[in-house]
């Protein structure tokens, strides 16, 4: 993991002017929260404890913003793994323990604080998705040089903590210096003791979930066409800040319970890129190239809730045709990997969804590479069309070797051999063609018992309807079954 290092400190001296509202640093916490673990010694001349006003600070920003801080009331060094440097630009040498901690110090881990600077909070971040870093580790250190206590108003000779800490804490969540609109992420301290409105609405802006690009609710076992285009959102509108310029179509999907999803995002235009986050966009999974091309697909099992379903491609494609132009997302809650794009004899377009997979562990997972030894099970389903339920059907399955050989399956549930595809037999057939349709190509399949090895087995299904006979949607990409 590559860090990236980053000073947020505060300095004594008057409000300045600048042009902009609130400022991101370009880094935000993945999920949303963090834990702060707190044990600072002692206590202020007011008599409140150094550990109290901290958390209060802690508290206000978890109160009045989307960022939750959590509290650990065991003391870590905020200087643990680091050491003294030149060689970051202020920034101390080493990557952390990977705990956040506060205290007093007479120096930056070993480096000076610089001169008026009343705290550093020190930043390791590594690079995500979506033009943001991602923080891991924050930790601050106040300057004990100067004198400390804690109040509230207008300040004094001594320096308010309280007040520093929340500054400071503004910036472990990825808020940057605001010196334009009256803020407490003021570069300089000031009379201003709590959250402003620029500060409550800085921190909003990175985690308190999408801006005002449009949303569209999408449900399960659908497919939806789209495209990334011209005047689409781009990632930075949708999180409210960062560098990413990339377009993005936003999806809204409900799960009443917790649910096995499957969702492929395909396009011949797109260097695809597939994310599913929770509705503060906070990441949960992501994927842009593992079916080895320019597709994405998401598979896993998701806790009931809502997510937003993101279709994205990157700024600059890396190593697919362009950042625009049409794609197609499918979602199913069954089991079996999704077949890649539904296809038909004449070319035809088709919403339908056709899904398979071989498992040699009664399906706690597919693949599609096997050794001799396995029994392997080998299962279809078909989601048609939603314009063709209801309709009377037919259905096909045709296999090919790798030695060269064709097979169809016929409507006694043996394989028997074809020499082309002009004219493939039906093995299944329906007076209602349902939402769901499941088919078991091959049971306890084993290749030594056989004395059968080296060999691949691809197998396609498809379906066509009683209205149109030629007509035959099937699996663009096939199950694929190889015997090492």
């Amino acid at each position: 993991m590559a860090l990236s290092r980053y000073l947020g400190l505060l300095a004594l001296g008057s409000l300045p002017v600048a042009v902009l509202a609130y400022n991101l640093d370009g880094s935000r916490w993945p999920g949303g929260e963090s834990t702060f673990s707190v044990d600072i010694p002692g206590s202020a001349p007011s008599g409140v404890t150094w550990n109290q006003a901290f958390e209060d600070a802690l508290a206000q920003w978890s109160d009045e913003t989307a960022f939750s801080f959590l509290v650990n009331s065991q003391y870590q060094d905020p200087c643990e793994g680091y050491s003294e440097s030149d060689e970051f630009g202020g920034f101390p040498a080493g990557n952390g323990d990977s705990f956040n901690g506060a205290d007093f110090a007479n120096d930056v881990c070993g480096n000076e604080f610089g001169q008026g600077v009343l705290a550093i909070t020190l930043t390791l971040s590594f690079q995500g998705n979506l033009g943001f870093s991602l923080i891991s580790q924050t930790d601050i250190l106040f300057n004990d040089s100067f004198e400390w206590d804690i109040y509230s108003g207008p300040r004094r000779s001594e320096i308010d903590f309280r007040r520093v800490a929340l500054h400071e804490l503004g910036h472990a969540i990825g808020l940057g210096h605001e010196d334009s609109e009256p803020a407490l992420m003021s570069s300089t301290i000031s009379e201003i003791d709590s959250l402003q409105a620029d500060d409550i609405e800085g921190a909003n802006s990175l985690y308190g979930g999408p801006g005002d690009c449009q949303i569209t609710s999408l449900g399960l076992n659908t497919v939806v066409e789209g495209a990334l285009e011209d005047g689409d959102c781009a990632v930075l509108e949708l999180y409210g800040g960062g560098d990413d310029t990339s377009f993005v179509d936003a999806y809204r999907l409900n799960l009443d319970e917790e649910t096995t999803l499957n969702i492929m995002m395909e396009s011949a235009a797109l260097d695809s890129v597939l994310l599913l986050t929770d509705d503060r966009l906070n990441g949960i999974d992501f994927d842009d190239d593992s079916l080895g091309g320019c597709d994405a697909i998401i598979s896993g099992s998701f806790p009931a809730g809502e997510y937003l379903l993101l279709a994205n491609t990157y700024v600059e494609p890396v190593k697919c045709p362009g950042n625009t132009g049409s794609y197609k997302i499918s979602i199913s809650d069954n089991a079996l990997p999704i077949l890649s794009k539904a296809r038909s004899a004449s070319g035809a377009t088709s919403k339908s969804i056709f899904l398979g997979g071989a498992t040699a562990d009664q399906g706690e997972s597919y693949k599609s590479s096997f050794l001799a030894s396995d029994t392997i099970d080998v299962d279809a389903s078909i989601i048609p069309d939603s314009a063709h339920t209801g309709e009377p059907a037919t259905f096909y399955m045709v296999a090919f070797l790798s030695t060269g050989h064709k097979f169809a399956k016929t409507a006694n549930g043996k394989f028997e051999q074809i020499s082309g595809l002009s004219s493939i037999p039906a093995f299944a057939s329906s007076d209602n063609l349902a939402e769901l349709e499941t088919f078991s190509i091959l049971r306890n399949l084993n290749a030594e018992a056989l004395g059968i090895s080296g060999i691949t087995l691809t197998v396609f299904i498809g379906y066509s309807l009683e209205s149109s006979p030629s007509e035959i949607y099937f699996n663009g990409k096939p199950i694929t079954v190889t015997v090492q």
